[in-house]
C-alpha cells in the first residue's frame, strides 16, 4: 500500500509563487490522509482544510502541511489528474458511495424505481469543479456534501422533487459542484452536513 508521500509527492520549495487548484487539491488529500490516521483531529482537519483551498502560494500551503506524513520529501511525485468519469446506477436496486473514494470529474446517477446515497464528505476531491448530472424517475437520491465545498443547482421536477436548497456558500477556493438533471415522479435531494469524528 502506497504511503502518502508516494501518493500525493510535496509542494517544492517555491514560497512566494501562486499555487494552483491542483496543489490545493493535493494538500487537501494530504490533509484527508492525516486526518484518516487520527494525526489530526476533526476541528484541526477542518480548520486546515478550509485554509488550504483559500491559500494563493505556495508558502501558505507549506505551513498547513509541513507536519505531517509525506510532507518531509521535496518534488513532486505527479500532478493530481482527475478521476475518470463514473456512472451510477440504480434499476429496481440501489447504489451508495460514501467513505474515502476519488470524486470524478463527471459523475452521472441514474435511478429508475430505485434509489441512491452518493457522500463527499469524506471523499478526495481530483478537480477543482465536479459536474453531476442526476435522474430519477420513480426514484430518490440523496446527495451530501461537506461544509466548505460551493454548489450550484439547477435541476427540473415533474410531479417530483429536485432540491434548490442547499444555504449558503462554502469557503473561497474550495471545489464547486455543479448539480443538473430532472426528477420525474421521483427526488433528487442535496444536503449540505458536517462530518463526524471517526469511531475509535
Amino acid at each position: 500500500m502506497s504511503s502518502p508521500a508516494s501518493r500525493h509527492g510535496s509542494l517544492p520549495r517555491h514560497g512566494s509563487m501562486r499555487a494552483g487548484d491542483t496543489d490545493r487539491i493535493q494538500v487537501a488529500q494530504l490533509l484527508t490522509d492525516a486526518a484518516a490516521s487520527g494525526t489530526l483531529r476533526l476541528d484541526e482537519y477542518e480548520d486546515r482544510l478550509t485554509r488550504a483551498y483559500a491559500a494563493q502560494t505556495y508558502d501558505e500551503l507549506e505551513r498547513l502541511s509541513a507536519d505531517l506524513p509525506g510532507a518531509v520529501t521535496r518534488g513532486r511525485s505527479g500532478p493530481c489528474r482527475p478521476a475518470p468519469s463514473t456512472l451510477l446506477l440504480a434499476i429496481l436496486s440501489g447504489f451508495e458511495r460514501r467513505g474515502r473514494w476519488n470524486v470524478p470529474r463527471r459523475m452521472t446517477t441514474f435511478a429508475l424505481f430505485g434509489g441512491g446515497v452518493v457522500d463527499m464528505r469524506y471523499a478526495d476531491f481530483t478537480s477543482h469543479i465536479v459536474d453531476i448530472r442526476s435522474y430519477s424517475i420513480m426514484g430518490g437520491q440523496t446527495i451530501m456534501v461537506p461544509p466548505e465545498v460551493n454548489v450550484d443547482l439547477r435541476g427540473i421536477a415533474v410531479m417530483g422533487t429536485f432540491d434548490h436548497t442547499v444555504g449558503g456558500q462554502g469557503s473561497p477556493g474550495a471545489p464547486l459542484i455543479r448539480v443538473r438533471g430532472f426528477s420525474l415522479w421521483g427526488s433528487v435531494s442535496v444536503k449540505r452536513k458536517k462530518r463526524k469524528a471517526p469511531t475509535r
